[in-house]
């Protein structure tokens, strides 16, 4: 009904009444209520709620707001006339303080996300698995979500945004800083462009990031 001069802008009217008593404006907020009512009352209806013989006049929304600007200052007389005093007391609460825990910390890998466009997975793959040393080594590659490499289903759609994942070769051991800089190193060198990191952590021996497809 955009555009039409048809809609009914009772709903738009009650949301500004509402606004008025939230900024303590509640003389405001019952003027313009009342005079909504006033003129539901005289029977001056959009058609969404006009009904024959009961309505008056049939109007659009131009002219409902208007018959309801011509009635600010006046109440209903069968309808229960709307007082608003005051803004509503907002309850006040103590802030919660948060307790720290100590929680052991331990980079474990790295995904590692690139823009590449020029070959399939299984050809990424390989190159990577050339790539990925001093302690780390490539354990899967996603595209778009789905799992492409190891064994993933050649008819996968992929585009030009792959996830290499790199895990420590012994898993019960943590990834240094250095070791993530050095892979990136050589993933430069080998002229790949990578866009951006995420590390990837356990928390108290328990991975804190999403697991792969087949992980």
């Amino acid at each position: 009904r955009a555009g039409q001069n048809l809609a009914n802008p009772s709903g738009l009217i009650l949301a500004a009444v509402m606004m008025l008593v939230h900024i303590d404006q509640p003389d405001v907020a019952t003027l313009v209520h009342n005079a909504w009512l006033r003129t539901i009352e005289d029977g001056i209806h959009t058609y969404d709620i006009y009904v024959e013989g009961v309505s008056k006049e049939k109007v659009g929304t131009r002219e409902f707001t208007d018959a309801v600007i011509a009635r600010l200052g006046k109440v209903p007389e069968q309808l229960k006339v709307v007082n608003y005093t005051s803004s509503p007391q907002h309850t006040s609460y103590a802030p919660i303080a948060s307790t720290p825990t100590d929680e052991q910390k331990d980079l474990v890998g790295v995904d590692v996300f690139l823009d590449w466009h020029s070959g399939t997975p299984d050809q990424l793959g390989e190159a990577f698995k050339r790539v990925g040393s001093n302690g780390l080594e490539l354990t899967m590659i996603t595209n778009r979500g789905a799992k492409v490499w190891p064994g993933g289903m050649p008819e996968t759609f992929t585009t030009d945004h792959w996830r290499c994942r790199f895990l420590a070769r012994n898993r019960d051991e943590a990834v240094s800083h250095s070791q993530i800089i050095k892979l990136l190193q050589r993933i430069d060198e080998a002229g790949f462009d990578f866009i951006k990191i995420e590390n990837l952590y356990n928390f108290n021996g328990k991975a804190s990031y999403s697991a792969g497809q087949g992980e």
